[in-house]
């Protein structure tokens, strides 16, 4: 007898009443009467619900085997050795060798780099943007140009739905590749095994995103405008708010715990695990990023940017700390965030 089929109804119970769902936009952007909307920064039924599924099977957070869908997406299950970080076929430490995207990107602009390099072979690339109207609110973007990803580049450490910009390239028909967090990574694996285009899946080291209307009150208490922050970054521990003509606002991360989502206290993925490609600023000497490869197309999309002199590519074995850091933090937030698994 077959498993009865889960709808919406069964993501409200499981996933967005318990807090556990991250807002990635993976159900709104699948359903095919576009009956699923957001409402105060969750998803919420408005319209009449077909019982179709694809909600339900397109959820990060919805019960499914993680193995199967790894298998998939990499070819294959990780290994004993590989618990903690998951597949990787290379550790790199890169940097853009472009001086408008090094002027705008985080840390060693890998990830702008790769999509410049990418703009000769995809329509585009998702990413996240600002509000306008909002100083310093995410947003889905779909840059299709080099302007737009410099424009979009660097971390904002606050989370928008970003499978909603996958939504409007599928309706444009464009091969795009998609830049977001672990869980949004994971919500475009399990929605990429129903769609006919694949797009490059370039994951984002996370420990954690913050709410956006609680890192707001936050910065104002401490008397920060977030109108006048020009960048936001974490180094060696610490949250840091750049602004001009006066000094950065520095506190310990430690101490920002009460705002970040409730969602990303049971996420166990620090590297995006499901991504072609993982970026972040773990391992790496300043001025560059740690990229690790975990697919063949990943491997490509690497070696393309590479080859058109935008980036510089070195082992990331030739650099302290290194794959030990990155393993270290990784470890740190499977056992801090230890949960009920979602295949169980």
């Amino acid at each position: 007898m077959s498993a009865k089929l889960k709808v919406f109804g069964h993501l409200l119970v499981e996933v967005i009443r318990p807090e556990r769902c991250v807002a990635c936009g993976s159900c709104v952007s699948v359903c095919p009467v576009d009956a699923i909307n957001f409402v105060e920064g969750a998803p919420k039924l408005t319209g009449k619900c077909t019982a179709c599924g694809a909600c339900y099977l397109s959820c990060p957070r919805a019960e499914h085997d993680y193995g199967e869908l790894e298998e998939g997406v990499l070819g294959r299950k990780r290994t004993s050795e590989e618990a903690v970080n998951g597949i990787v076929q290379g550790a790199y430490a890169v940097r853009s060798l472009d001086k408008d995207v090094m002027g705008h990107a985080q840390d060693g602009g890998a990830v702008t780099a790769v999509l410049v390099s990418l703009l000769k072979k995809n329509n585009g690339a998702i990413v996240a943007g600002l509000d306008k109207g909002k100083p310093w609110f995410p947003v889905p973007v779909l840059a299709k140009d080099k302007k737009a990803l410099i424009e979009c580049a660097g971390t904002k450490y606050t989370s928008a739905p970003m499978l909603l910009g996958l939504k409007q390239s599928e309706k444009e028909d464009l091969e795009v590749t998609m830049v977001g967090t672990p869980c949004q990574m994971h919500a475009l694996r399990r929605r990429q095994r129903n769609k006919k285009k694949d797009a490059l899946a370039i994951g984002l080291f996370c420990m954690e995103t913050f709410d956006y209307d609680k890192l707001m009150v936050h910065l104002k208490e401490q008397g920060v405008d977030p109108a006048k922050v020009s960048k936001f970054q974490i180094k060696s521990g610490k949250f840091i708010a750049n602004r001009l003509p006066e000094a950065p606002y520095e506190v310990k991360i430690k101490k920002l715990k009460e705002l970040s989502r409730p969602c990303c206290r049971v996420c166990q993925d620090y590297t995006s695990e499901l991504a072609d490609l993982s970026i972040g600023n773990v391992g790496s000497p300043d001025g560059f990023s740690t990229v690790l490869v975990r697919s063949k197309k990943g491997k490509a999309a690497l070696d393309a940017a590479e080859k058109s002199g935008l980036v510089e590519v070195k082992p990331l074995s030739d650099y302290q700390p290194g794959m030990s850091l990155v393993d270290k933090l990784a470890d740190m937030k499977k056992r801090e965030n230890l949960s009920k698994p979602l295949d169980q």
